[in-house]
């Protein structure tokens, strides 16, 4: 007696692990790529190199020593720049006897921005994700992976532990047309600032070190607004949970 039974045809593809950005752990351990014990955002500069181009954009070659200079493009990444693009400072409401003597201001930082370039500038100059293709990875870029990586296996793995804030105040009544005018009210972000002696305090706003997405400052001018402005800077220092 015959069947009618019919079996559907089918095959069977690999998928590249790549896909697939959330490394799997197990209780005795895991494959998670290693990461810095302590991160210090100061003013050092990180370079790596990659393809920029419409196909492939990030790739980065296996021999890298031997090709053409010219395969792969060369980044310098200054960690001071990455701070002044996720910061901002604006002043609080006060009164007016305020806004002239010890003029109350708000430093507004992306701390979570901040961490995840800095992992990835990180994991591009050691070259961790080299030789693998676009088509490889689930977004079809590569530079996302690698931010889809941070974000499940390694941006968790950090707490914001310490603050180091700097400001140096100049007199806006004594200036010379022959160096930097200052403006009142005008503070700027600045690596000039960044010395041990113009370490001072301030005020960390609903400070959680495990929350520091947005990531306000207060600080409060200890020299009057109608004589001095200022400019600063600041570190911010991460450690492994």
């Amino acid at each position: 007696m015959k069947s009618n039974l019919m079996l559907k045809k089918f095959s069977v593809n690999a998928v590249p692990g790549t896909m697939n950005q959330k490394e799997l752990r197990t209780f005795f351990g895991g494959k998670v790529i290693y990461s810095e014990d302590i991160i210090n955002i100061n003013d050092d500069s990180i370079a790596y190199s990659q393809v920029v181009s419409d196909y492939n954009n990030g790739y980065q070659y296996f021999d890298y020593n031997t090709i053409p200079s010219n395969w792969e493009t060369q980044f310098y990444e200054n960690l001071t720049d990455l701070k002044y693009n996720n910061q901002s400072i604006s002043l609080f409401s006060q009164t007016a006897d305020n806004m002239i003597n010890n003029t109350r201001w708000q430093i507004t930082i992306n701390g979570a921005s901040i961490l995840k370039d800095y992992l990835f500038f990180r994991l591009k100059e050691q070259r961790v994700f080299e030789i693998i293709n676009a088509n490889e990875v689930y977004s079809n870029d590569i530079n996302t992976a690698i931010y889809e990586y941070i974000s499940y296996n390694i941006f968790g793995r950090y707490k914001l532990d310490k603050i180091n804030f700097y400001v140096n105040y100049y007199d806006i009544q004594q200036q010379s047309i022959y160096n930097s005018i200052y403006l009142q009210y005008n503070p700027q972000f600045k690596v000039d600032v960044y010395k041990p002696g113009n370490l001072t305090n301030m005020t960390v706003v609903n400070y959680d070190p495990y929350n520091f997405s947005t990531i306000n400052i207060q600080y409060n001018q200890s020299k009057p607004s109608n004589q001095y402005t200022f400019d600063y800077y600041f570190d911010l220092i991460f450690t492994k949970i």
